[in-house]
């Protein structure tokens, strides 16, 4: 089963807008009372299983219909951007086959985390792709992803990890992903040398996945679970 996570009151994120910020349109529309934050965690958590089955499903499609037929050993431009964007298609067809455009899960690319922005017109961070709630839509389960050319090129994927725990990426619920796409070597190779930084464990539902999740408490916010997805690219 999946990791639940008790119900902790929420706080803004540690790097989030100050107290003489201007409220956002998306925070008048739909303000965060202590009912309607159990309501997103709940949430959240409820669909975890299927964005997690869409994200992978997505990437077995994206496999067979480009990367298959592409030599990503040559020098590319922009190959995370290309890869995140691709992926996020292949997502939008699983998403429209399936729920015929109704659902209460929005897919998004790029989407705006406004309650890490720094207020005024400052740009607020974005998650490379998201799911929204489409009752509330402040709320995201987030994904980052990172492409790595080794095993052992971890930093810009925990500067990934810490984006979670410090409350830029999913500030209001407890679930969230990060992806690497990985260049060379293999995925158990790549979660050995996670392991050294993180505490990994198995995931029942995705056991023929390489799939692994990570606890985190974070001050003032939910208790963090973070799942690690390696889609081998080379």
């Amino acid at each position: 089963m999946m990791p639940t996570n008790s119900p902790a009151p929420l706080q803004k994120p540690l790097l989030g807008k100050t107290h003489m910020s201007r409220p956002s349109l998306s925070e008048i529309r739909w303000p965060m009372d202590d009912e309607s934050r159990r309501q997103a965690e709940d949430w959240a958590a409820g669909i975890t299983p299927r964005v997690l089955d869409w994200t992978w499903r997505a990437f077995d499609a994206l496999n067979a219909n480009i990367l298959s037929v592409v030599d990503l050993t040559q020098p590319l431009d922009q190959l995370e951007r290309d890869l995140t964007s691709k992926h996020f298609v292949e997502i939008q067809r699983l998403f429209g086959a399936e729920t015929e455009g109704y659902s209460s899960i929005i897919p998004h690319h790029e989407f705006p985390e406004n309650e890490s922005a720094p207020g005024g017109s400052g740009k607020p961070p974005a998650s490379d792709i998201s799911f929204i709630w489409y009752e509330n839509q402040r709320i995201s389960w987030s994904i980052e992803a990172k492409v790595l050319k080794t095993t052992s090129a971890l930093s810009d994927y925990l500067g990934d990890t810490e984006k979670f725990e410090n409350g830029i990426a999913a500030p209001l619920v407890g679930e969230g992903a990060q992806i690497a796409y990985l260049l060379s070597g293999t995925a158990d190779d790549f979660f050995v040398n996670l392991n050294t930084k993180l505490n990994l464990q198995q995931v029942t539902e995705f056991r023929g996945r390489p799939h692994r999740i990570s606890q985190h408490s974070r001050i003032k916010l939910l208790k963090l679970t973070l799942h690690h997805m390696v889609m081998y690219c080379g």
